[in-house]
């Protein structure tokens, strides 16, 4: 390839992984619908969760948009959360641990802003998981790491209750 050719190419990449889809005015999703988080999530092209699942490889290492239902939170101080549907669902952690999410937000719909990757998870940290959601006696057979994908969240948008009437 001529290295012309090739330099733009790469620089159309790297634009491409830098930039996130939003909204023309660039806010955030709806506070009056969602409890932000973190960053916040700004409006704009989401993917839903089993899909980006799907194409990991379309989605790894690249800000992205996803949602899904949050199936599980970390019971110790909402460290963590498990997001997905009934056949797969991904840990996501917050980026910095540099916010949580209310331990009750299971079953609650959510939007999350920042990185899907694939990490290796050491037999340590997969205790550590199992424990905080009080799963010890499945935490005392963990004997090797593994790999698992896992979503990096900058920003969390989790949707209010809907309101009793």
């Amino acid at each position: 390839m001529e290295p012309r050719l090739l330099l733009c190419s790469l620089l159309a990449l790297a634009l491409a992984a830098c930039s996130k889809p939003a909204d023309a005015s660039g806010g955030k999703l709806d506070e009056k619908l969602y409890t932000h988080f973190g960053a916040g999530v700004t409006a704009g092209e989401t993917v839903a969760m089993p899909q980006a699942l799907a194409r990991p490889a379309e989605y790894s290492g690249k800000p992205v948009r996803v949602s899904g239902e949050i199936g599980e939170v970390c019971q110790v101080k909402g460290c963590w959360m498990m997001v997905g549907d009934a056949s797969q669902k991904i840990r996501v952690r917050f980026k910095d641990y540099g916010f949580f999410v209310p331990k009750d937000s299971a079953g609650r719909q959510v939007v999350l802003e920042g990185l899907l990757e694939e990490k290796e998870i050491s037999v340590e940290q997969q205790k550590h998981y199992l424990e905080d959601a009080g799963k010890k006696e499945e935490a005392a057979k963990v004997t090797a790491p593994r790999k698992e994908l896992t979503f990096l969240a900058s920003g969390v948008a989790i949707r209010n209750p809907e309101p009793a009437k």
